[in-house]
């Protein structure tokens, strides 16, 4: 029994009704909210993360050698430097699991005196590290800050904003949970060389808001104009050059009518994809644009799929329409495209769950364009492939003179062969008897 054909075709006009209302939703999205969320690789500024901890112990050093401390996967390490070598000390998160202790630890060094400043009990995992780890101690104290671990009464995001709210450009958004009081702060930059100057803005602002030794800058990165300027240049070629390149492979691989459907397929799924981030406010990074790249290849693939089943078909169907050819093409190929769909979910969705930060961001870009991608290959690109190839019919058959669609070819039954036989006998007698003629008329 022959599977039954499910006409795809048939909802052509309210899916392409549904698409033209997402795509002119997301382009007024992006009017009204006033552009995209630009990451640092595309607005010239400063990106930094910081945290506002409290200190924890404070740390001195009145002997002759060069002493340094740094946290490496949770253990506290202090290594001496002198003319006699270097000797490290590890401090483990195991033996040394509060402050309290790692105080008295460090304070049967000689010449190390660490004084504890918040509660004995203070797992000592909550330790913050940032940039300038390691800490060389001398007889300056060095503070070391602890993470907030209250859930009541923390630093809220309104409060780091009217910290900074002398700098009119600042950006400010929460890193992970809330109670940690991680901040990512943007600062436009509208000069070459700003990087040292924003850096001491924003770092003395918040010491004077939240404490001389509260701020800890966990990283920092700084994009110039003209190099912001040439990247964004660089993202918009590459992803032209991208499509013209599969135009190109198309075009030559089957059709131009296939090249085109395929194009406009995945220009949808740009558009879509790009309103999507506009409205939910998703930083653009080179991360986005590796997302839009991977997602137009999906896409594709997919699509190519359809049209390969379609090419085939064409040959071994006979008698029946171009819809019926794609209709049965998409539905032969329908549980492979769904099949491929749901296991790469499978692998990213974990992804967007578990990870954090640029992989997190990228997942999530990836889950929405495998959904719009799987839609396009099924209701845009075959379905505008089935329009392109009826105008280029019409266009044949008004050049040849012909009305009407073209009839289909029917298959010869059983009852009807003799007769069939019949007539393409007479047929051949026929034309045998013109070509005689033909022959004689020439001698």
């Amino acid at each position: 029994m022959s599977k039954k054909v499910i006409n795809f075709t048939k909802i052509r006009y309210y899916m392409f009704a549904l698409s033209l209302l997402l795509i002119i939703g997301g382009i007024a999205g992006i009017i009204a909210l006033g552009g995209f969320n630009l990451g640092i690789d595309f607005q010239p500024g400063l990106s930094q993360r910081v945290q506002i901890a409290d200190e924890g112990m404070s740390l001195t050093y009145s002997g002759n050698d060069d002493v340094t401390f740094d946290v490496v996967a949770g253990n506290i390490v202090v290594t001496s430097r002198n003319v006699n070598g270097v000797v490290t000390e590890t401090f483990s998160k195991e033996a040394y699991s509060t402050m309290g202790a790692l105080a008295e630890g460090l304070n049967t060094r000689t010449a190390i005196e660490a004084e504890l400043i918040t509660g004995a009990q203070t797992p000592v995992t909550a330790v913050v590290t940032g940039l300038s780890l390691p800490y060389e101690i001398t007889e300056a104290p060095v503070y070391l800050n602890v993470a907030n671990t209250e859930s009541a009464g923390y630093l809220m995001i309104d409060d780091v904003r009217t910290a900074l709210s002398s700098m009119d450009i600042a950006q400010v958004q929460v890193v992970g949970d809330e109670m940690a009081q991680e901040f990512q702060i943007r600062v436009g930059a509208e000069t070459e060389g700003e990087k040292d100057k924003l850096e001491s803005t924003i770092s003395q602002l918040l010491r004077d808001t939240f404490g001389s030794h509260s701020v800890v800058v966990k990283g920092s990165d700084y994009v110039g104009p003209k190099f912001s300027a040439a990247l964004s240049t660089s993202a918009f070629l590459v992803v032209v050059v991208a499509l013209l390149l599969i135009l190109a492979y198309i075009w030559f691989r089957f059709k131009l009518a296939y090249a085109l459907s395929a194009l406009s397929a995945l220009v949808h799924d740009v558009l879509i994809m790009l309103g999507f981030i506009a409205i939910f406010r998703l930083e653009v990074s080179t991360t986005t644009i590796a997302a839009v790249l991977t997602i137009i290849g999906y896409s594709l693939n997919d699509t190519i799929v359809v049209f390969d089943r379609i090419r085939e078909n064409m040959v071994s169907i006979k008698g029946k329409t171009f819809e019926h050819v794609i209709n049965k093409s998409i539905t032969q190929s329908l549980s492979r495209t769904l099949i491929t769909s749901l296991t790469t979910l499978l692998a990213v969705i974990p992804l967007y769950i578990f990870a954090t930060g640029a992989i997190k961001l990228f997942a999530l870009n990836l889950i929405f364009g495998i959904v719009v991608g799987t839609y396009s290959s099924i209701f845009i690109a075959s379905p505008v492939l089935m329009g392109l190839m009826k105008r280029l019919k019409a266009k044949n058959d008004k050049h040849l003179g012909r009305t009407g669609e073209e009839p289909a070819v029917e298959a010869v039954t059983p009852e009807a062969a003799p007769a069939a036989k019949e007539l393409e006998d007479v047929e051949v007698a026929v034309a045998e008897r013109k070509k005689r003629g033909k022959r004689q008329t020439k001698k």
